[in-house]
């Protein structure tokens, strides 16, 4: 888990995007930051090299099964970052997760950070490709 003392890096979109799970998962503990190595199996903990302790997850809602969720910027469409990310997710959903990105260019009101309303709709949109 995060330090509760130590500034978090909270990316464009984050903010939005984590009041939005917590008015549709009232319920469930929401976490901003979360350390990769928390959520991955004992077998995929032992074999994560140096760099990926210090990987971190943008949000994520603990109910049953946990949602994962990466906030995906431009950068993250680079091959070095689409390398990574792939991994991160066959571990993640590996070890349980459900995992959804929310991409600039697929969710643009999320990114713009103005329009509750539209931003909303935008996360229902991707939930519902994972949730019944």
């Amino acid at each position: 888990m995060h330090d509760p003392l130590k500034p978090q890096m909270i990316g464009r979109g984050e903010r939005i995007t984590a009041q939005i799970l917590s008015r549709m998962f009232p319920e469930s503990m929401i976490l901003s930051q979360v350390s990769l190595e928390t959520l991955l199996i004992r077998e995929l903990r032992e074999d994560m090299g140096d760099r990926a302790y210090k990987e971190t997850i943008d949000l994520v809602v603990y109910r049953p099964k946990p949602l994962v969720v990466r906030v995906q910027d431009d950068r993250h469409k680079t091959k070095h970052y689409g390398i990574v990310d792939e991994r991160q997710r066959n571990e993640l959903e590996m070890s349980g997760c459900d995992v959804i990105d929310v991409w600039k260019s697929d969710c643009p009101e999320i990114f713009k950070e103005k329009n509750f309303d539209l931003a909303t709709r935008e996360i229902k949109k991707l939930l519902g490709k994972i949730l019944p």
